[in-house]
C-alpha cells in the first residue's frame, strides 16, 4: 500500500484506539456499580428477613412448628435475671419442698385473692414447707400492667413472662414457670402445677408424696389416655395434622393439676427444645416426658377436668385436687373445711365424691 495512504489509516486507528479504552472502562465501571447495587438489595433483603422472625419472635412467639421464637423459648427455659417483668424473690436454699405453680392470667384477680386466702395460705403441712406462685403473661394495657405491678409488690407471688397472656400462649406459660423453678427453686422436691381455679388439699397430697416409692422422676395427676386431637380450625383445642399427625395424644395428666419431681421437670425442660411446640399445655407436657423416657402416673383423687359440687368432706378428705371452683366457692369451701367428714362419709371415700360428680352432671340442662 502506498505510504500516502497508509498514513491516515494508522493515524484513524491511534485516534480510534483510546476512545473505545475510554469506552470499555465506562461499561464495567457501570457493570460494577450495577453488581454493588445488587449486592446492596441482597443484604438489605437478609438484614430485612431476620428483623422480621426477631419481630415474630417477639410479638408471636408461639407459631406451631415454624422453629421461630426458638431464642425467646431457650430464655425460657434457661431464664437470664431480666427474663421476667416481675419475678418473685428466690426460693431459700433448703425450702420449699413442694412449690406450687398456678397458672393465672391477667384479669383473673379476684381468683389468685381467693387463693391468697385459702389454700394458698397454707406454708407448713405435716412438717413439709410449701410455697405459692402464680405465673402469667404481658397484658393488653398499661392500667392492668400497673395493677399487676402493685399487686406483685404486696404480695411478692407474682411471675410475668414476656409473652401475651392469652390461651394461645398457655404452653409458654407452663415453660416459663418450669424454667423459673428450676433456676430460682432448685431445692424444690416437687413441683405442683395447678390453674387459679382449682382447690388444692395440700396436707393430702403431701402425705401421698411422702410415700411415694420408685424413680426420682415422677409424672403424676389424672392420667387421660387414647385422646384424639381435635381438627376443627374453629376450636381452641385446635391441632393440624402438620403439627402432630398422630390419630391420638400419647397418655397425659389432665392440665388443671398435676405434679413433676424436681428431676422429671428438668427433663421436661430438656426435651422441649428438641420438639415443636403444641397449644395444649398438658399434651406438650406429656410428649416432652414421653421423649424424656418418663411414663405418667395415674392419681383417682385428683379430678382432672371432672367437676365436683362443692362438698366440704370431698374437699379437704378425700380429694387432691378440684377443678372449676369460682372465688366465692373456694373461700366458702375454705370455711367449711373446720367440718370434719363423718365416718360413713370418709369409709365411702371417693364412691361418694364420684356419686355427687355424677348427680351434678346429670342435674346439669
Amino acid at each position: 500500500m502506498p505510504q500516502a495512504l497508509l498514513e491516515p489509516l494508522l493515524l484513524s486507528m491511534t485516534v480510534m484506539t483510546p476512545c473505545r479504552k475510554r469506552c470499555l472502562c465506562r461499561s464495567a465501571q457501570l457493570l460494577v456499580g450495577l453488581l454493588c447495587i445488587l449486592a446492596t438489595l441482597l443484604v438489605l433483603s437478609f438484614l430485612a428477613a431476620i428483623r422480621h422472625e426477631e419481630l415474630l419472635s417477639r410479638s408471636v412467639p408461639f407459631l406451631m412448628g415454624s422453629g421461630v421464637g426458638k431464642r425467646h423459648i431457650d430464655t425460657l427455659l434457661l431464664p437470664p435475671p431480666n427474663a421476667f417483668p416481675l419475678s418473685p424473690l428466690p426460693c431459700a436454699l433448703t425450702d420449699p419442698w413442694l412449690l406450687v405453680l398456678v397458672a393465672s392470667a391477667t384479669g383473673h384477680a379476684a381468683r389468685r385473692a381467693a387463693v391468697r386466702h385459702s389454700w394458698g395460705s397454707v406454708r407448713v403441712t405435716g412438717g413439709r414447707s410449701m410455697r405459692t406462685v402464680f405465673t402469667l403473661g404481658l397484658p393488653g394495657d398499661v392500667a392492668q400492667q400497673a395493677a399487676l405491678e402493685h399487686e406483685a409488690a404486696e404480695h411478692g407471688d407474682v411471675l410475668q413472662a414476656r409473652f401475651t397472656d392469652t390461651y394461645a400462649n398457655l404452653t409458654l406459660k407452663t415453660l416459663a414457670m418450669l424454667g423459673w423453678a428450676t433456676t430460682h427453686c432448685p431445692t424444690a422436691r416437687f413441683l405442683l402445677k395447678a390453674d387459679d381455679d382449682v382447690i388444692l388439699n395440700l396436707p393430702a397430697l403431701v402425705r401421698y408424696l411422702e410415700r411415694l416409692a420408685g424413680p426420682p422422676t415422677a409424672y403424676l395427676g389424672q392420667v387421660y389416655s387414647h385422646v384424639a386431637p381435635i381438627r376443627d380450625p374453629h376450636s381452641r383445642y385446635y391441632v393440624p395434622t402438620s403439627l402432630y399427625p398422630e390419630p391420638t395424644f400419647p397418655p397425659y395428666c389432665s392440665g388443671p393439676a398435676y405434679v413433676l419431681s424436681a428431676p422429671a421437670a428438668a427433663a421436661v425442660l430438656g426435651a422441649a427444645r428438641q420438639l415443636p411446640l403444641l397449644p395444649i399445655e398438658d399434651v406438650f407436657v406429656a410428649l416432652c416426658a414421653r421423649y424424656a423416657g418418663i411414663a405418667p402416673h395415674h392419681l383417682k383423687y385428683m379430678a382432672g377436668a371432672t367437676h365436683y359440687p362443692p362438698d366440704a368432706c370431698c374437699y379437704w378428705e378425700v380429694l387432691f385436687s378440684v377443678h372449676e371452683v369460682p372465688p366465692d366457692e373456694m373461700l366458702s369451701m375454705w370455711e367449711a373445711a373446720e367440718h370434719p367428714c363423718t365416718a360413713w362419709q370418709r369409709f365411702l371415700g371417693l364412691i361418694r365424691c364420684q356419686v355427687l360428680a355424677w348427680l351434678a352432671m346429670e342435674d346439669t340442662p
